[in-house]
């Protein structure tokens, strides 16, 4: 693809600029609608969303990838056991990942509507994820998309 170098997608393409990554795209249209926020305010709860948003990309994805891919499956799927549980205990009692529905929930949904894909179950052994994922795929704006 020429317009992302990576050779992946998505692709934005806004007027004459072209941005790729998910993640850098999810705050590029979150800049450009202000009414619409989905990073917090505060600089430290921000942070907080870009860490999750990071541990997503960098931990969550990269394992399903392998596991979908069978490389090293046995491995993979124990480093996504791993993540996972890392992501049931931060959902306990929580509705988001970080105060309010953010970009880090956003970036959850991809991974979650997929995970049969990657051969993971999230049943009563992850409660707290699947009442959150469950959660987040039946907002109003999720719900059509998929």
């Amino acid at each position: 693809m020429k317009q992302n170098p990576y050779g992946k997608v998505p692709v934005l393409v806004d007027g004459d600029g072209v941005i790729y990554e998910s993640a850098v795209i999810n705050e590029y249209l979150e800049e450009k609608f202000p009414q619409v926020q989905l990073m917090p305010a505060d600089l430290l709860e921000r942070a907080k969303v870009r860490i999750w948003i990071d541990f997503l990309n960098t931990r969550v994805h990269p394992a399903a990838s392998d596991i979908a891919h069978n490389r090293a499956p046995e491995k993979a799927r124990e480093r996504m056991r791993q993540h996972l549980l890392a992501l049931d205990n931060a959902m306990a009692g929580k509705d988001y990942l970080v105060e309010h529905y953010s970009l880090a929930d956003i970036t959850f949904i991809p991974f979650y509507t997929r995970r049969e894909r990657y051969g993971t179950v999230i049943d009563g052994t992850y409660p707290n994820l699947k009442r959150w994922g469950e959660a987040l795929s039946a907002r109003p704006q999720v719900a059509p998309t998929l």
